[in-house]
């Protein structure tokens, strides 16, 4: 006789990735009187099928289970439910999504289940039609899901992946944006996900930028970071030249780079913008992660010897270059000067100066001198002054989006 108990598995999504079956319960205490009614020629088949499925033989136990369906002379709702639910248990340990789904189907009207069993089984089921991209049927099971109570939104972020699936990037875009309003609080990150996928398909550089930096906010990582430093250099009228430093401070400082080139490079670009404090500090991260003092040691050891040597200049000459810089009818030396205080680490100077400078005006590149009074507000522990200062930089030279990577690496929302 078959066992009148199969184990209660929970119904979970993450089942349908998982290596061995889904196993779901068949027998419920109005069916347990039935369960004894099974014949020896229909209960040793179903025996052997359930120990067939525990050893993960699949395609044996659909065989046992076709085998017992065949001596079934009744054929009553509870063999039918005790057949689908094993075939069920079966499929899924094949991968088999699509006949996984039809099985588990068949038991919303054989066996007798609870509303939060039905529930769960037709998320299952629309996970399952999902995977094998029959459409219509996922959409049914998912109407069934949220019409019987059902509050996981899980359903709603597949419906809205078919868009992506069928290339209809825009309603995509337009249907997770729309879930997210709706739901408020923190963003899912698969809907997120979604609108940045969408955006990139549609060439929308902006907008996708717009969703990664999101991504970063919530859901910080170094594959975002890169996508999103690359995404930034690649915006219409970027200015790599004046920005190529912030491009690499972003980049280490998001742990992205792993060879001795772009160290060297930002060591380079900081002395040539007296700033050998930060070129010193940056040379000596990368000899303590092992990624300078190999091939190149000794070129490197020189040029981490250079950038020390001018530490102590820039220490002894910035006093009479902060005279000087405020001497001049504009703006722009003050604003290097206050950089290099930034660099020696006096943020509170750093931020005098260069509001100085701003303050002068006849600025070549105003939002520059902005982006720098950003770093110094971080730098100074000011954070919402730094935020305001993000958001009065305008242009499309790229200085904002840099201004907003700054922030987000500084655990700070833009948005």
């Amino acid at each position: 006789m078959i066992a009148t108990h199969f184990l209660r598995a929970a119904l979970l999504a993450s089942a349908l990735t998982m290596g061995g079956a889904v196993v779901i319960s068949a027998t419920t205490p109005a069916h347990a009187a039935e369960a004894k009614k099974f014949s020896p020629e229909v209960g040793k088949p179903l025996q052997e099928a359930q120990a067939a499925l525990k050893a993960g033989k699949f395609k044996e136990a659909l065989d046992k289970i076709d085998e017992a369906e065949k001596a079934s002379k009744t054929k009553s709702a509870y063999e039918t439910c005790t057949f689908e639910t094993l075939r069920a248990s079966a499929y899924s340990g094949q991968k088999d999504m699509g006949n996984f789904a039809k099985s588990l189907e068949s038991t919303l009207s054989t066996c007798q289940l609870t509303e939060s069993d039905k529930q769960n089984r037709d998320r299952l089921i629309g996970e399952a039609y999902f995977s094998a991209k029959n459409y219509a049927k996922f959409a049914a099971a998912s109407d069934r899901y949220y019409k019987d109570g059902g509050t996981d939104n899980h359903l709603k972020e597949l419906a809205i992946q078919i868009y992506l699936d069928q290339k209809d990037y825009a309603n995509a875009s337009k249907a997770a944006r729309a879930m997210i309003q709706a739901q408020g609080g923190k963003p899912s990150k698969t809907l997120l996900q979604t609108i940045a996928n969408a955006e990139y398909n549609m060439d929308h550089k902006p907008a996708f930028l717009d969703a990664m930096e999101r991504l970063l906010v919530n859901y910080p990582d170094q594959e975002s970071w890169e996508s999103v430093i690359r995404g930034v250099q690649k915006l219409q009228g970027f200015n790599s030249n004046r920005l190529q430093i912030d491009v690499l401070r972003l980049q280490i400082g998001a742990g992205l780079v792993k060879d001795p080139g772009p160290y060297l490079e930002f060591a380079q670009l900081a002395m040539s913008d007296g700033l050998g404090t930060e070129a010193k500090a940056v040379m000596d991260k990368g000899f303590k992660a092992g990624i300078l003092g190999k091939a190149q040691g000794d070129r490197e050891k020189r040029l981490a010897d250079m950038a020390g040597k001018q530490v102590e200049d820039d220490q002894r000459k910035l006093p009479d270059d902060e005279k000087e810089a405020a001497a001049q009818p504009d703006g722009k030396q003050l604003v290097k000067v206050g950089t290099q205080y930034l660099a020696l680490g006096n943020a509170a100077k750093a931020i005098e100066v260069i509001q100085a400078g701003i303050k002068k005006d006849q600025l070549k590149y105003p939002e520059e001198a902005k982006l720098r009074l950003v770093q110094a507000y971080l730098a100074a522990g000011q954070k919402p002054k730094a935020l305001d200062a993000m958001k009065s930089i305008k242009g499309t030279d790229g200085t904002a989006d840099i201004a907003r990577l700054y922030l987000i690496q500084a655990g700070i929302s833009p948005f």
